[in-house]
């Protein structure tokens, strides 16, 4: 079993790996079987209702949201609006889980300049948190709508599509959503960016379910100056309603998405704030890669971020939007010299190693910091990561959302048989798929254990009429030297390929697990012929071959690879022990095993299973 897997299956079943350890293999029960349901959650929108009013300092305070105004115990993430009153320094506002103070800035502000956004935060033990960076404030919080396993609406993402640009004053103007814009007439809600232009007097804009005016403010604005954001409203009838609360002003909709009851819409994933991108926006539109670093699979349909610029060079405002579209929505408006932030749902396009939207400012330049909260899913796509398993698993539910899998030949030692390899190959064939990856991949535990092998080569013959291995290394006459070493290799994958249950070895890519916990000879170059003489014969069947270990595993056993072995350009799988597929997807950026490959996949640990991120 790879490295990580085995320490996570020591941890959390000692007793089933002490069992496998004498090899007693476990009583084999049903595993649960893939299927092409994503693991996400679903939206139920909400009456906006406040569930905090209160002052808020430096210090993070905590707010209890589970079991308050319609939101359940069993909610992963809300949808809140965040408004900020009365300021006493300038500053940031940040809301994030409850015990975690990721740096993003939910919305800049200056002293006295009250300000409102939206946030679609993770819970964290039920709770979130709200901090200011300087000074104190009031600060509201009105929820809109939670996401949760189960029951509730699927999301669509769209093309950012203007859908209404009503004169509105202080009486609610209904809006109809449905039917425009690719919104349904089942949508239960829509992703709506709102721009106030041109307000006659000060004051704030409510956009609210039909027929309901509750207290929240969508965004505040001073006479003269227009302010965007997003807003995610329930819809009565297929319609929302807007109003101000003094003044007129012409409010421009554009819808980014719908949510519905759908079964082939996307389902939500949240994440601890993760920062994806600091780079230089101007006018050109500027492509915002969201898949492969922050902790979004290659399989997403709409990334949910924040996202701040900061040193604006002019008056302008900032426009958030799937790739190669340029729609005329403004996901924030700002003044030369003026920090803002927006918040942002957009679909996300491209290949699954380089899905992406993108961002401009639409005067000068300015820096501009990504940070994601969540992303969407296809329901057909299943997590987009992968999960290996072997026969520490057998007896064990296995997860049912891999998009790939990757099923472990041996028992634990290179010249014993996974008991549970029929099975988990059965599991292995139902993976989703969607990524770049095969669907199903094999592994093979490796060693060279010369003196301590029970049985060890003496000729370049294989046993049982197996033929005669092409040996680069001369012949081997029972010596613990790198020919017969070849030999050894050469022999325990032909018994992987042949002996073990696999019907065709050319129909899966084999990885070499190569581990300190296998035996080695202290003659690292004996270790690379082994290897080489694995690889070769897997290679000689038609298979695919590649590495799996740590650097620091591969230099203990195998050491450098010169660039004439045919192991320095086989493809790198990595074991990281990181407990997020964001840190696994930052590794995929590291060092090889070898330095004429790429790293193809990372391997992370979560909820005591092995995952894996695909790096292409």
């Amino acid at each position: 079993m790879p490295f990580v897997s085995r320490v996570v299956t020591a941890l959390l079943a000692v007793s089933a790996l002490t069992t496998a350890a004498v090899g007693l293999a476990p009583a084999e029960r049903a595993v649960a079987a893939p299927t092409a349901t994503a693991s996400g959650s679903r939206y139920t929108p909400l009456d906006t209702a406040r569930v905090f009013d209160g002052t808020v300092g430096t210090t993070p305070v905590v707010v209890p949201i589970t079991g308050r105004v319609g939101v359940p115990a069993n909610a992963t993430a809300v949808v809140v609006n965040v408004e900020t009153e009365a300021p006493t320094a300038a500053g940031y506002v940040r809301i994030t889980p409850a015990g975690t103070d990721a740096r993003v800035a939910l919305q800049e502000f200056p002293a006295g300049r009250t300000i409102s956004n939206l946030a679609t935060v993770k819970l964290a033990s039920g709770g979130v948190q709200v901090k200011v960076s300087a000074g104190s404030a009031r600060i509201l919080l009105d929820v809109s709508g939670y996401y949760a396993a189960g029951s509730g609406s699927t999301f669509t993402p769209l093309p950012t599509v203007r859908v209404a640009s009503p004169t509105v004053g202080t009486t609610p103007v209904p809006v109809q959503f449905a039917g425009k814009g690719g919104v349904p007439a089942d949508a239960t809600a829509v992703v709506v960016n709102v721009e106030t232009n041109a307000p006659t007097a000060d004051g704030y804009t409510r956009l609210t379910p039909l027929g309901r005016d509750a207290s929240v403010a969508t965004q505040e604005f001073s006479a003269g100056r227009t302010v965007s954001n997003l807003a995610i409203v329930r819809l009565v009838d297929g319609s929302a309603q807007v109003r101000l609360s003094q003044g007129t002003a012409t409010v421009f909709m554009d819808v980014a998405g719908y949510y519905s009851a759908s079964s082939t819409g996307s389902v939500f994933v949240p994440l601890d704030t993760t920062r994806i991108e600091t780079a230089t926006l101007g006018d050109t539109p500027r492509t915002v890669r969201a898949t492969g670093t922050g902790g979004v699979p290659g399989t997403a349909t709409a990334v949910v971020a924040n996202v701040e610029v900061q040193g604006t060079s002019a008056d302008g405002y900032l426009r958030v939007t799937p790739a190669g579209q340029d729609a005329s929505v403004a996901a924030q408006v700002f003044r030369a010299g003026e920090e803002v932030s927006a918040a942002v749902i957009t679909k996300v396009t491209g290949s699954t190693a380089a899905r992406a939207f993108q961002a401009k400012v639409s005067r000068g330049t300015a820096v501009d910091y990504v940070d994601v909260s969540g992303y969407f899913l296809d329901g057909t796509s299943a997590s987009g990561t992968g999960v290996d398993v072997s026969w520490p698993q057998c007896g064990s539910s296995l997860p049912t959302d891999a998009a790939f899998a990757v099923v472990g030949v041996n028992g634990g030692l290179a010249n014993t048989t996974n008991p549970c390899l029929s099975s988990q190959l059965g599991w292995a064939a139902q993976s989703s798929g969607g990524t770049s990856q095969p669907t199903v991949q094999l592994y093979v535990n490796t060693a060279n254990p010369g003196r301590q092998a029970s049985v060890w080569p003496t000729s370049n013959t294989l046993p049982n009429g197996g033929g005669t291995v092409p040996n680069p290394y001369g012949t081997c006459t029972g010596g613990y030297d790198a020919a017969c070493s070849y030999v050894y290799g050469w022999t325990r994958a032909v018994e992987d390929a042949t002996i073990r249950g696999i019907t065709d070895p050319t129909a899966y890519r084999w990885w070499l697990d190569v581990e300190t916990e296998g035996t080695w000879q202290t003659d690292r170059s004996q270790n690379r012929a082994d290897l080489e003489g694995m690889a070769a014969a897997l290679t000689s069947r038609g298979a695919q071959v590649g590495l799996y270990s740590t650097t620091f595993q591969w230099t203990s056993i195998v050491g450098t690879v010169p660039t004439s072995s045919p192991l320095y350009r086989l493809p790198s799988w990595i074991a990281t022990g990181a407990p997020t597929l964001a840190a696994a997807q930052q590794a995929c950026s590291g060092t090889p095993l070898t330095g004429g490959s790429r790293i193809e996949m990372t391997q992370y640990v979560v909820g005591g299973f092995d995952r894996n991120a695909s790096c292409v």
